[in-house]
């Protein structure tokens, strides 16, 4: 039971750009996710007190800075930050798992009837006092200009397919559905490669922010995830 916000903030991946005197810079924020609260307002008002020229062109910019919020709501069960992080730039978000799977390590056909009994019991009573995480996910590329030709190749990874609904005991329907989807089934994984040559360099990064309070709401929790990923992004100027 947690009464004060305890809050993460994790990255796939470090970015480290080259110092140049061209501090121009052209900005790009997209929402994808279903929380379109997290819109980083004073993003561009932040890099220009750190000495950049936010510019409408991006093919006057010596960098272009392209943010993308592809998941801001509660976590589901099964889900974690570090399995989001793991997704990488691009990547999966991390794949849910049914309350009683999650205890048992295993599906629902596996447990005891009164083993399950119990456990919908238990998680009856923690309702009330158990802790909410919910978890913002930004998927960031930087473009950085360069003199020399520079010869790159990215990859990306994302897991697709449609999870089999599994059939739950009649009890577990008081949790919200008659049946949850089974872990990775019918899930496949797909790799993109790219190879580019010219004279820009790509940074790419997923950052993710997580707030775990209990009875904690998604206004509060936007607001304060939004405030510190912006405050991540920025940094990395």
């Amino acid at each position: 039971m947690t009464i004060s916000h305890e809050v993460q903030l994790k990255s796939s991946q470090s970015i480290f750009l080259a110092p140049s005197k061209n501090k121009t810079l052209y900005v790009q924020t997209r929402n994808t996710s279903d929380n379109p609260g997290v819109t980083f307002p004073a993003l561009t008002s932040r890099l220009t007190q750190k000495g950049y020229m936010v510019v409408d062109d991006p093919d006057s910019a010596q960098y272009l800075l392209q943010t993308q919020v592809v998941l801001c709501n509660k976590l589901k069960p099964g889900q974690t930050i570090d399995g989001i992080i793991a997704g990488g730039f691009g990547g999966a978000l991390g794949s849910a798992i049914g309350t009683a799977s999650a205890l048992s390590g295993g599906s629902y056909s596996y447990i005891p009837m009164l083993g399950v009994v119990g456990a919908v019991a238990g998680f009856a009573g923690s309702k009330l006092t158990e802790d909410t995480v919910y978890g913002c996910a930004t998927d960031v590329m930087i473009t950085e200009r360069t003199k020399e030709v520079v010869e790159q190749t990215l990859s990306t990874q994302s897991a697709q397919g449609n999870a089999v609904p599994q059939q739950l005991p009649a009890i577990l329907g008081l949790l919200g559905g008659p049946s949850l989807p089974t872990p990775d089934a019918g899930q496949t994984t797909q790799h993109v490669t790219e190879t580019r040559k010219g004279n820009q360099r790509l940074h790419q990064t997923r950052i993710v922010a997580s707030d775990q309070k209990m009875w904690l709401s998604i206004e509060e929790a936007t607001n304060l995830l939004s405030q510190r990923l912006e405050d991540a992004i920025a940094g990395l100027f």
